[in-house]
């Protein structure tokens, strides 16, 4: 008797197990799946991340799987090949298949301020220093190409008055600045928390000499607004209220950071970029898509070459998801 009691507990609590589990699976698979592309997680997780790390999602019904990518270009390929439902990067990366009449759109802008810097050797004093000198770039075409041959022009530098090379990822761009291999290169700006240890100082700041780049913006397809409207709408309020709650608590977007980023808890570099994010009103929780910047960028690279032609940037835009989102929000 003693035997059959306790394994009919053991049932009973098993059953109960089954039920618990097969409830919560019940309550995930209500969630919709949404997969957004993101390039590397970096100090600025804490931002980009809240709305899946902080029960966002959740909140509206979806749950966000965030992929990362080691740049722009492969997480676009991703989209146009309907892996991703979104990604967010520089507009830039997206320009040229746009001209094309790729089915892209950019649905929002979190990251309208351009945090990003150009970092020199310390023995250059101003922008002028650098004439005849190499200068680190990425890909021809990418954020960090089109953006430093933008701040030195805005410096009183044509892009004839230097040489400019290939000089890998971020990282990369400042160890070599810091080695004497190239005289100045463009990075995020958190490179400037370790500016001493990596020999290397903030020369140009985006902000500033650039105040009218577009950093990074929300992009979706055509396709994909028609398919999954609703979930859409359900991604970009998860996203504003994410956002909001990072910008209005420097804690949990600390938290986010270093959890996403595997930060180690004397790593200053996100909240360096939480203070310079604030400190230039970098950041949008309402994803504003500023049309201004988003021609002017396009304007400009027409002027690098990079692109053919003028277009009308609008074309490229979808703001009626943002639009509903923003109002699901209010309420």
């Amino acid at each position: 008797m003693v035997y059959q009691s306790i394994k009919t507990r053991f049932a009973c609590a098993f059953a109960g197990a089954i039920l618990a589990s097969t409830a919560m699976t019940s309550i995930a698979s209500a969630q919709e799946a949404w997969r957004h592309g993101i390039v590397e997680a970096k100090g600025d997780s804490g931002f980009l991340f809240q709305a899946a790390e902080g029960g966002f999602d959740d909140k509206h019904g979806i749950n966000i799987d965030m992929v990362q990518f080691t740049g722009g270009p492969t997480a676009l390929k991703a989209l146009i090949a309907g892996d991703l439902d979104s990604f967010e990067a520089s507009p830039v990366i997206a320009l040229s298949a746009l001209h094309q009449g790729a089915d892209v759109k950019i649905i929002g802008c979190d990251w309208p301020g351009m945090t990003y810097t150009v970092f020199s050797g310390k023995d250059i004093a101003t922008a002028a220093d650098l004439k005849g000198k190499t200068v680190g770039v990425s890909a021809p075409g990418s954020l960090p190409d089109i953006f430093t041959r933008l701040a030195l022009e805005a410096s009183g530098l044509a892009n004839t008055d230097v040489t400019f090379a290939n000089a890998g990822g971020s990282a990369d761009r400042v160890k070599a600045v810091g080695g004497g291999v190239v005289a100045a290169a463009a990075s995020s700006s958190e490179f400037a928390v370790d500016a001493d240890a990596l020999n290397v100082k903030p020369l140009l700041k985006g902000a500033e000499v650039t105040p009218q780049f577009l950093k990074v913006c929300i992009m979706t397809t055509g396709k994909k607004i028609a398919e999954r409207r609703e979930a859409m709408t359900n991604f970009l309020a998860a996203e504003m209220e994410g956002l909001a709650h990072a910008i209005a608590n420097k804690d949990a977007m600390l938290e986010v950071a270093r959890k996403v980023g595997h930060l180690s808890e004397d790593d200053k570099t996100a909240e360096f970029i939480y203070n310079e994010a604030l400190e230039y009103k970098a950041i949008n929780a309402d994803l504003a898509i500023p049309l201004d910047k988003l021609q002017w960028v396009d304007d400009e690279m027409v002027k690098l070459k990079v692109l053919d032609g003028n277009m009308d940037t609008k074309n490229f835009v979808d703001d009626s998801v943002r639009t509903e989102a923003l109002a699901r929000v209010k309420k």
